[in-house]
């Protein structure tokens, strides 16, 4: 398949924020909505389809750490691009639905989370905790019940025929989650000058200093690090890297520098 015509999958249900963000990165794909990010890495993997977005970090939470582990699992698997979305959460409900109505608000707990001084207005309502936010919008529709709502996006209510009863309802209006486009190939969708490594080293005093001074002197800008267990040892590390200023020829060159079982994870 070609970008044109691929099909590029994203977690969660029709009207994600995963979706918008798929939608505005690639406008001529198709998108497909999977359950868990673990079945739509095993869609791409396998050839099902063409591209899966994978949020990587949002940021007020930080890392979403589950993509990170997917990545290093997944080695056919390669970063080819990255976007940005700004997160803007809203209160929605059935058609008629007042505020004076509302018994009970549901969307996914980091949602929910983010909503907390919005919330803390309306004591009296019970939060219900469910797994993808534009599910939740889905299921209000479904039940036609005007007394219980969801958070979810804009786009969510305009792919269930929604109402927005309030907007932009989320405590942090600079709330945005970053996501890298993942593929079979290596080529990157268009050149950022970034890549993102993975460190497998054995840990010593000073291992992780050596490997850093390793990537500094080679003119290599890093721009973020996050940690997460290797799962070969207790409390044993691997440390995913953001990079600048290189392309895959010199990082292959730079990380044989470096000890242990180190990898491009993909330049974008």
């Amino acid at each position: 398949m070609t970008a044109e015509a691929g099909v590029i999958g994203y977690q969660g249900e029709p009207g994600a924020f995963s979706e918008q963000a798929a939608k505005e990165l690639m406008p001529e794909a198709t998108t497909r909505g999977f359950v868990t990010f673990d079945a739509l890495i095993c869609a791409v993997a396998e050839g099902d389809i063409s591209y899966a977005l994978l949020p990587i970090e949002n940021s007020i939470y930080g890392a979403i750490a589950r993509s990170y582990d997917l990545l290093w699992a997944h080695q056919n698997l390669h970063i080819i691009d990255e976007t940005s979305l700004q997160v803007v959460q809203n209160l929605i409900g059935v058609p008629g639905t007042t505020v004076d109505k509302i018994r009970e608000v549901r969307s996914h707990p980091v949602a929910l989370e983010q909503c907390r001084t919005f919330l803390a207005q309306y004591p009296h309502w019970q939060r219900k905790v469910v797994d993808d936010t534009a599910g939740a919008v889905r299921e209000i529709i479904e039940q036609g019940d005007q007394h219980i709502v969801a958070i979810a996006s804009a786009l969510a209510a305009s792919v269930y025929n929604a109402t927005v009863l309030s907007d932009g309802i989320q405590d942090e209006r600079e709330n945005y989650t970053r996501f890298f486009l993942i593929a079979r190939n290596t080529l990157p969708r268009r050149s950022l000058d970034r890549a993102c490594i993975a460190l497998a080293f054995p840990s010593h005093v000073g291992s992780l200093r050596d490997a850093l001074t390793v990537l500094a002197n080679a003119g290599l800008n890093l721009r973020s690090i996050t940690s997460r267990p290797s799962g070969e040892g207790v409390f044993q590390y691997r440390f995913y890297c953001e990079i600048e200023n290189g392309d895959r020829e010199k990082i292959s060159s730079v990380l044989k520098q470096i000890q242990g079982q180190n990898r491009i994870l993909g330049c974008y």
